[in-house]
């Protein structure tokens, strides 16, 4: 008599014969009490054939799910494999124009991604108070949020409208970094420390660093090397950011005024 004689009296010939089956997985001793358990209720030939039949089948179906994992599991490493090999900008034998492409697209899903965060408590009190007066400092606000997503997925697919989305929010981007880098130049502190807090000085190196980026990133996707993958025209390039230049201009005119 073994610590697992009462209980196994209790189990299934079918539990039991899995044990026994299964032995590599459970205690010597367990296995051997499982055994006499078996042997002391005299099973018929048929009965054991029967349990074995179903102790087989379970094992076949465990067999399949396993398989059936695995494979999800390879689909899913062979899908992350493809896609970090799609969007790696540094593969050798990448030509450049690719890379350039590549590198946009990962530094603006980036970009995308810290700025719903960070903008996530205004925008959630915007969309879920009724009380919000939609100005034009608000829609001036949202703009680049929702400008961007589109723009840098359209930009990934290669299509035009994506370059012309992406251009128009780094034209956007940079005007109103230069119109910001001006007026901090300008700007006395107030003195109240509250005030202060809610709406803290911002060094203008800060806006000389955002000028370069957005500046810098658009000079890059206006080369011709990249025009030519999106069809972008000099005319298109210029329409482009000429009009989104005046917009902009017109947009602080009236937020202003």
């Amino acid at each position: 008599m073994t610590e697992f004689t009462e209980l196994y009296k209790k189990l299934s010939n079918f539990e039991l014969l899995k044990i026994i089956a299964e032995s590599d997985k459970y205690n010597p001793i367990a296995v051997e009490t499982a055994k006499t358990e078996i042997d002391s209720r005299e099973l018929s030939t048929e009965e054991l054939r029967k349990v074995e039949t179903d102790i087989n089948e379970h094992q076949e179906i465990k067999r399949l799910e396993i398989r059936k994992w695995k494979r999800q599991e390879e689909k899913i490493k062979q899908g992350a494999s493809t896609f970090f090999e799609t969007v790696n900008p540094v593969q050798n034998g990448i030509q450049t124009p690719e890379k350039i492409i590549r590198l946009t697209t990962l530094i603006f899903v980036a970009v995308t991604v810290f700025t719903i965060f960070k903008e996530f408590g205004m925008l959630s009190y915007m969309f879920s108070e009724g009380e919000v007066n939609w100005d034009l400092s608000l829609v001036e606000y949202c703009f680049p949020l929702i400008i961007l997503p589109v723009a840098i997925f359209l930009f990934w697919k290669r299509k035009k409208s994506g370059w012309v989305l992406l251009s128009i929010y780094l034209t956007y981007s940079t005007i109103s970094a230069i119109g910001l880098f001006f007026m901090s130049l300008g700007r006395e502190p107030s003195g109240i420390p509250a005030l202060e807090s809610l709406f803290p000085t911002v060094s203008p190196i800060t806006y000389i660093m955002t000028i370069i980026f957005f500046g810098g990133t658009l000079w890059l996707i206006c080369k011709e090397i990249i025009r030519n993958i999106y069809k972008i025209s000099k005319q298109t390039m210029i329409m482009t950011i000429g009009s989104t230049v005046a917009l902009n201009v017109v947009f602080i005119y009236l937020i202003i005024g």
